[in-house]
């Protein structure tokens, strides 16, 4: 049973919600056989504007407090890992004629929703059982300043319709 999210990662839980919302477009533009550009260039603004912000805060703001809990070092690595895997994906989004592009933006879409699923359902659940209520305080004080810019509805052009 999922626990209630703690308030001090509900600013991420909300970035996640905006992650979700960009695979499911994606999806949804694939199916409808959008070409590939109006997608990349969406991919491209997502990372720029909200994704690279999004891991550069789980990656300077969580990890360090995670260190001392050994039950969080594999699902820690796990996290950076993906991270990496779905850097690597855009700068391939980014790189690739446009012919490639489609494979790699289903398989962005995918990574990208599966990554999201293991940090709410795996990550943040045992984040919350293991950190102490102070280490919850100050990671709750960090993160409050994250603001939600639902990427999604600002984005102008929505292939996905």
């Amino acid at each position: 049973m999922a626990l209630k999210r703690d308030e001090a990662l509900q600013p991420l839980s909300r970035q996640h919600h905006q992650g979700l919302l960009v695979s499911l477009f994606l999806s949804n533009g694939l199916k409808k056989g959008v070409a590939s550009k109006p997608m990349r260039d969406f991919i491209l603004q997502f990372w720029q504007d909200d994704l690279l912000k999004h891991f550069e805060a789980e990656e300077q703001v969580l990890v360090p407090f995670a260190k001392p809990y050994a039950i969080l070092e594999p699902l820690i690595t796990r996290m950076l890992l993906e991270h990496q895997q779905i850097v690597l994906l855009i700068n391939r989004i980014n790189n690739e004629a446009r012919a490639e592009q489609l494979e790699t933006i289903k398989e962005f879409a995918d990574k990208l929703e599966q990554h999201i699923r293991f940090e709410e359902r795996e990550l943040f659940e045992q984040m919350q059982i293991s950190l102490s209520a102070e280490d919850m305080s100050v990671l709750n004080f960090a993160f409050s300043a994250q603001t939600e810019k639902d990427f999604c509805v600002r984005y102008p052009d929505k292939f996905w319709e």
